[in-house]
């Protein structure tokens, strides 16, 4: 059963936006349907899934209580029920999903092959759309739904540089599909060092050609946080404290920052962590604007943003032009849900990876290289949501990521050359 229903969710991944139906207020994507099963499936075998909880369970539990409880104060009842059903769809079941199903490194591993050769085989499609500025899959998903689900801008001259049309292959937007390339290239870099395989290689040219057609900041970005995150975690176990220190270190300079900068310490960062200077722009006046409706509604946020719902204030002469957009998901949740929302999701992320990071080198070589390419993507999905929202599959994917490195307790070693005692152990036939 969890075999079909992950191999339904990497499809359902893949389906265009196009494809979708409306139940009352609430839009059904495949997506949604898989993942809605999964946490049916979940509920129902809540032994196993009990045996299998941690501290970022437990988190992500007390993240949809406070998303309920914040839609409720805003919206009312009806409201809350709706959107908290679908929001808990996309967040626990997705990454129950990835923690019931991946529980060994074969899973890990062959999860991670599936999505990276499904991307590859999209980049001669990419690269069409960007050079013949023709979205022509999603012309013909449109044809065949009726549903012209894309943002009319995509199709526009804002979309078009230097000649090229940002490609969003079979995704809603460039920003997700070149966000869901960067999410899969470390595993394939990692593993094309590990076997030097002309073929694997060939994989890592097309994620790299395939991220280039996005003409997105994301990506990009993506890599250069991956590069760091690399000497992080190599030498990690060994110089802990100074990375400790320089961790504090780098707080106690954005409080500086902070108090002496008249754009503060985010809009400096957010403005330097674009490529695009008007994107940089406006990213930095959604944070400057934002901020006083996060500090006049701290605990429960202002709910949920839309047309007859809510929005938030900024000045009346860039509202037409500016949107109601909020670029980046740690600030679009603090400012829907509240700060203690971000904070229980920001601890969870923390707390997995930095979990998985410190037992990093009890692994064995064969486990070892996936653990590292978990923890370079994920870390940089964790400092990317600073300036992308995770919208749309996105969101789902952020947290079926979170869940996918479950399995790492279970194969670390301790000095001895022993498997610990605590916790569930795999069979001999589960390891690699």
């Amino acid at each position: 059963m969890l075999r079909l229903l992950a191999i339904l969710f990497v499809i359902s991944v893949f389906i265009p936006v196009e494809f979708y139906t409306m139940a009352g207020s609430v839009r059904i994507e495949p997506y949604r349907i898989v993942l809605g099963v999964t946490l049916l499936y979940a509920l129902l075998n809540i032994k196993t899934l009990l045996e299998q909880a941690d501290l970022v369970d437990v988190l992500l539990i007390g993240l949809i209580i406070l998303a309920f409880a914040s839609i409720w104060h805003n919206h009312g009842l009806q409201q809350s029920v709706e959107s908290t059903g679908i929001y808990a769809i996309e967040t626990l079941g997705a990454f129950w999903l990835a923690r019931l199903f991946i529980t060994t490194p074969e899973r890990f591993f062959h999860i991670n092959r599936l999505f990276i050769i499904i991307l590859t085989s999209l980049t001669l499609f990419a690269i069409y759309e960007a050079f013949a500025q023709h979205r022509f899959m999603h012309d013909i998903a449109k044809w065949l739904t009726g549903h012209d689900a894309l943002d009319y801008r995509l199709y526009t001259h804002y979309y078009i540089r230097g000649g090229i049309m940002r490609a969003t292959s079979l995704f809603e937007h460039p920003i997700l599909y070149g966000s869901l390339l960067a999410l899969f290239f470390p595993f394939a870099f990692l593993w094309w060092l590990r076997s030097r395989s002309l073929l694997v290689g060939l994989n890592v040219v097309g994620l790299v050609i395939s991220m280039i057609t996005t003409l997105s900041s994301a990506p990009l970005l993506s890599l250069i946080f991956q590069s760091g995150i690399a000497i992080l975690t190599r030498f990690w176990h060994s110089a802990r404290r100074l990375w400790i220190a320089l961790f504090f270190g780098g707080i106690a300079g954005a409080m500086l920052i902070n108090a002496f900068s008249n754009r503060g310490f985010f809009g400096i960062l957010i403005s330097y962590l674009t490529f695009n200077p008007n994107t940089g722009y406006f990213r930095m006046m959604q944070w400057e604007h934002s901020m006083d409706d996060i500090a006049d509604n701290p605990i429960m946020g202002i709910g949920l943003i839309g047309p007859g719902l809510h929005d938030w204030t900024r000045p009346y002469w860039i509202t037409d032009w500016f949107g109601n957009s909020i670029d980046s998901f740690w600030l679009l949740l603090t400012l829907q849900h509240g700060i203690f929302a971000a904070f229980l999701l920001l601890l969870a992320s923390l707390y997995a990876t930095f979990s998985t990071l410190n037992h990093s080198w009890k692994h064995t070589e064969a486990t070892r290289w996936m653990v590292t390419a978990w923890l370079l993507s994920f870390l940089s999905l964790i400092l990317i949501g600073f300036t992308v929202d995770y919208f749309g599959k996105l969101q789902p994917m952020f947290f079926f990521a979170l869940g996918m490195i479950g399995w790492a307790r279970y194969y670390t070693w301790d000095e001895t050359g022993s498997l610990p005692d605590s916790g569930t152990q795999p069979t001999d036939g589960e390891r690699l």
